[in-house]
């Protein structure tokens, strides 16, 4: 846990229980406060490894000392021989973020806090602040979170990549969209640690729910294109400073990726909202060549018309159980154009693109038959390397995804996803 966050969780806590509630939870938060987010067991319980040939690494980096600057964890392929899981790191970085899902789900703390005493603190299996393999140009991924996401709720996804060689960046927005993210107001208060909190914020339905909603998605893009340029800045060598490296260290250097992207060709993806928003900045930047959505709410976009000014390639993978009749009509839009890819991966809920599956287990639509975890990521991100390897030349080895796709066809459809019937 963070240093000098304990008063502001006690106080946040304070606020969701009351009376004998407060008593038994005020005990048992006492007891899991015991517990280091950053304490490893003997038998680590953590994120399925990667698939790729290289050892995914990836680090934190913030950008300016305020909330207009940016803040995201970068996944790339290390030069590591091995992968040392006393270099992995803790899936939730500290209990804030915990509070901030409470708020989200509208669950109350303790449960949440009791769920994840109960299956175990899980870690992603990547090295932190590894040195990057620089061999060749790398492929930039810009990852954009949904509706009460975090740079680490895609782990899995964006681990997966990395190794297969993507440097993928998932941003965590500051729009009041994720769970809970933070920035330092100056270099003082990043030296010693003193964060200034956003935390996640409803928005009720109603008359100006759309306004909202789409000023979100503006200011998401924004974050977007500022991490574009991040990454263009960076390839001609203007290294800007990361305020974490005052807090943490390692082999990791940006200056060592320095003149190894290729700024000329980026793919967007994002799940939900966060896909509403790479629809979005696509519209917005010739330098993004092809964008994957997981799950897109196209509500936040609705009166775009989007479909008419996007003409790059598209690759729509969709749950089961998320989309309804107006949704799956937004999305038939887009599937007129040349290199448009839909598919619905069988027997799966929204939470089935995040890591949630693998942390806590299924927990939307409880009912309902569900599909192994493994197998849907698997089958998730084998649809993104075949596209990725199509679309914008990486040379990633398709032939095993092939196989494996062709293996597995019974668990997905090709095709427009046909809308959820309870």
């Amino acid at each position: 846990m963070d240093i000098g966050e304990s008063s502001i969780q006690v106080k946040t806590v304070r606020q969701t229980c009351k009376g004998g509630c407060a008593i038994l939870a005020k005990y048992f938060f006492r007891q899991l406060d015991l517990i280091d987010m950053r304490w490893f067991s003997s038998e680590i319980k953590h994120l399925p490894t990667a698939s790729g040939p290289y050892i995914p690494g990836c680090v934190d980096i913030m950008l300016d000392y305020s909330k207009n600057g940016l803040f995201l964890r970068l996944f790339y392929p290390s030069d590591a021989k091995n992968n040392n899981n006393k270099k992995w790191i803790p899936w939730i970085p500290n209990m804030l973020y915990l509070i901030g899902m409470s708020t989200v789900l509208k669950i109350n703390y303790y449960i949440l806090r009791f769920v994840l005493w109960w299956y175990g603190i899980c870690h992603i299996p990547v090295l932190y602040r590894e040195r990057a393999r620089v061999e060749e140009n790398m492929k930039c991924i810009v990852l954009s979170h949904g509706l009460g996401g975090s740079r680490f709720l895609y782990s899995k996804i964006s681990l997966d990549l990395a190794s297969h060689g993507f440097l993928v960046a998932c941003v965590e927005h500051r729009d009041n969209s994720a769970c809970h993210t933070y920035y330092y107001d100056n270099e003082e208060s990043a030296r010693n640690n003193r964060k200034t909190a956003i935390d996640f914020r409803h928005i009720a339905f109603g008359k100006d729910h759309y306004e909202k909603r789409n000023e979100q998605v503006r200011n998401r893009s924004e974050e977007c294109l500022k991490t574009v340029q991040f990454f263009i800045d960076l390839n001609d060598n203007k290294i800007p400073k990361n305020a974490l490296d005052d807090l943490e260290r390692g082999e990791f250097r940006l200056q060592d990726l320095a003149g190894k992207i290729d700024v000329d060709n980026f793919t967007l993806i994002g799940h939900s909202f966060g896909a509403a928003t790479v629809l979005y900045t696509a519209s917005k930047l010739p330098k993004i060549k092809q964008a994957v959505l997981l799950d897109p709410w196209m509500f936040p976009i609705k009166n775009e018309n989007l479909h008419e000014t996007i003409d790059i390639p598209l690759l729509f993978i969709n749950t089961q159980t998320f989309h309804i009749d107006s949704n799956v009509k937004a999305m038939d839009r887009f599937l007129s154009k040349e290199n448009r890819e839909m598919y619905t991966i069988n027997d799966t809920t929204h939470e089935n693109q995040t890591d949630s599956v693998f942390v806590s287990r299924y927990w939307l639509d409880l009912f309902v038959k569900k599909a192994d975890p493994h197998l849907a990521m698997e089958i998730n991100n084998a649809l993104i390397l075949k596209f990725l390897h199509r679309y914008s030349n990486t040379p990633v080895e398709t032939e095993r995804f092939d196989r494996f796709l062709k293996e597995n066809s019974t668990y997905f459809k090709e095709g427009l996803t046909k809308p959820w019937k309870k």
